[in-house]
């Protein structure tokens, strides 16, 4: 993800356009051969001397902006290893002594001499200790791996993420695929739920229309939600016809509309979305075991209210009548959605749908209410499996199925 002051974009007439670059420009494409080459070669290396090594290059781009922000998306990549245990502790212990022994030479003592005695002071050789002395520094831990990509992909994934920054702080997303296949639609849809996003769907004829929340509306974890919401948008392109438009910030808390389609040089990281299971699905689909449910993965459209629809993460399947059980989650930011989906099954009773909800987006006075609610599910983190298998034990039998 590009930080605020790597992103490049000009306003006009109200709306905010990223400036996408051409992933067939010649200049940028040997740039980001020369980049990819040495992160590449820099294994072993520390954190330091790769980013002294990518900052001389692309200070020397005749675009240093377009190429910090091609070095920043390759440095998110990189792995580094972890901080040695106990480092510090024996870093305090090596100055201690190379301070005892200091205090036992006259002041006129060679820096040979002292070096000398340091050596037999010290548990390990005095070159091995000058080694290790700071490795738990973040600048002095070394590349392990990276990401790998080619460079035409760092340059599709530099114009992503100019079009990703922007989201970071926008009050409401809408997403409107034309004519879309149902395949691509489901794409999108895993991946809403992936980043534990809520949606207002809507069908309109052949087209669908997504709206979701955003971080500008969460006042609470906005900076978490934010890159959500920007993570959402790397499989949008999957579509083929679509069109987005989100109230963003741009300058001196100037609000505009960012807006954007298939025309836009953006091209998903994700073509297999659909076969992305989130850790914790699939936790829970390995520890559900159940002789009447079957657990679905697949998240499904359904009716909701007068003409809208909801996205619930999980469906179970009653494997002797068929009959099928949804459940949503509303996660620690999804104060508002929740509130609007509850007043949705008051005015329009839906007993095949269970609502699973955080206990940190609960208020105390309320947790209670809801922990009674037939329809709701409370969890820490993730429901689990032996939560919902007791909550579907005490379904009755419900009326036919509000089918989507």
């Amino acid at each position: 993800m590009l930080t605020r002051d790597l992103l490049l974009f000009r306003v006009r007439e109200g709306k905010l356009r990223p400036s996408f670059i051409k992933r067939e420009d010649p200049e940028l494409l040997a740039l980001a051969t020369e980049l990819v080459a040495e992160v590449e070669r820099a294994r072993g290396q520390t954190r330091d001397e790769l980013e002294e090594t990518l900052a001389l290059r692309a200070g020397a781009f005749a675009r240093p902006k377009i190429a910090r922000g091609l070095v920043k998306l390759l440095l998110d990549r990189a792995l580094f290893d972890e901080a040695t245990e106990g480092a510090a502790q024996a870093r305090w212990e090596h100055f201690q002594t190379a301070a005892r022994v200091l205090r036992t030479l006259p002041p006129e003592a060679p820096v040979g001499l002292y070096e000398a005695r340091l050596a037999e002071a010290l548990p390990a050789p005095l070159e091995e200790v000058r080694e290790a002395l700071y490795v738990d520094l973040p600048g002095h831990r070394r590349l392990l791996d990276w990401e790998t990509l080619t460079p035409p992909e760092l340059l599709d994934r530099y114009n992503l993420a100019l079009a990703q920054g922007p989201l970071m702080g926008a009050r409401r997303l809408t997403l409107r695929a034309r004519a879309p296949g149902l395949l691509r639609v489901r794409k999108v849809l895993r991946w809403l739920k992936f980043c534990r996003l809520v949606a207002e769907v809507r069908r309109e004829g052949d087209d669908w229309a997504l709206e979701v929340e955003g971080p500008g509306a969460v006042l609470s974890l906005q900076k978490k939600y934010g890159l959500q919401l920007a993570s959402f948008l790397s499989v949008v392109p999957v579509l083929e016809r679509w069109e987005l438009a989100a109230e963003v910030d741009a300058h001196a808390r100037r609000r505009v509309m960012l807006v954007l389609d298939q025309r836009d040089p953006l091209v998903s990281p994700h073509p297999s979305a659909l076969g992305h299971i989130p850790p914790e699905v699939a936790t829970l689909a390995q520890g559900f075991e159940d002789a009447e449910w079957a657990l679905d993965l697949t998240p499904l459209p359904r009716h909701m209210g007068a003409s809208g629809l909801c996205v619930p993460d999980l469906t179970f399947r009653h494997q002797q009548t068929g009959r099928e059980v949804a459940l949503e989650l509303f996660h620690a930011w999804h104060a508002g959605p929740l509130a609007r989906r509850l007043a949705e099954l008051r005015s329009r009773p839906d007993p095949l749908l269970l609502l699973g909800v955080d206990r940190a987006l609960t208020r105390t006075g309320e947790r209670e209410e809801l922990e009674a609610h037939p329809q709701v599910v409370l969890f820490n983190g993730f429901p689990s499996a032996r939560k919902l298998r007791e909550r579907l034990s005490k379904l009755g039998e419900p009326p036919p199925s509000a089918a989507p």
